[in-house]
């Protein structure tokens, strides 16, 4: 039975012409993604999540994350939990939005010479300001989206292994306090998850 199923691959291999070829393993793949999608979306429907309330705002997490109270000064901090591991935080009060100041770019050779290894480090380019305005060099990717009729800055990382998953909303009380909650498990999983958690965010601001 082996034998017959191999020389029938064999004789395919022979008879479909490259391009198609190669559109049947695009589209193999393509099913096969789809089908991850499929099972990842199952699994995620059948996932029960509990309401946590910071203050005056509220998110849904999943059931298996623990929110637990920090110490903090200036502001109220929440870890995010996840079994053993400290997969993010929520911070509410005086938190400054999301930027990325790290990292300059300059078109001086010797300037970036002399900073592209430290920590603040140096990108050279010959379009300093069209590299600056779109975020070239930048480790995440930002945009602004309306969750539950409050506007909120969005962060996702450009790559699997650095940068973060984050939201932060710039008023969500009288007061003008902050809410941020910030995330380093850079999972594609998370990525996901997250996403689904930030649209589950709840802001009462007419209290305090």
């Amino acid at each position: 039975m082996m034998k017959k199923f191999s020389f029938f691959l064999f004789t395919l291999n022979i008879l479909i012409p490259k391009y198609k070829k190669i559109a049947l393993k695009t589209g193999a793949h393509l099913l096969l993604f789809c089908c991850f999608l499929m099972i990842w979306s199952s699994c995620c429907k059948n996932q029960e999540f509990v309401r946590h309330t910071i203050v005056n705002t509220s998110l849904s997490l999943p059931k298996s994350m623990v929110v637990k109270k920090e110490r903090a000064e200036d502001s109220q901090v929440y870890s995010i939990n996840a079994g053993d591991k400290r997969i993010g935080y929520i911070y509410y009060g005086d938190y400054k939005s999301f930027e990325e100041d790290s990292f300059f770019i300059t078109d001086d050779k010797e300037l970036y010479e002399k900073y592209k290894n430290r920590e603040l480090k140096a990108y050279f380019s010959k379009n300093t300001e069209r590299d600056s305005k779109n975020g070239i060099y930048n480790v995440n990717y930002y945009y602004y989206d309306t969750i539950n009729k409050h506007r909120a800055q969005v962060m996702m990382p450009k790559k699997m292994n650095k940068g973060f998953i984050g939201i932060h909303f710039d008023s969500v009380d009288i007061h003008k306090n902050k809410m941020a909650i910030i995330v380093n498990d850079l999972s594609e999983e998370n990525k996901e998850l997250f996403f689904k958690i930030f649209k589950t965010i709840k802001i009462n601001s007419v209290q305090h």
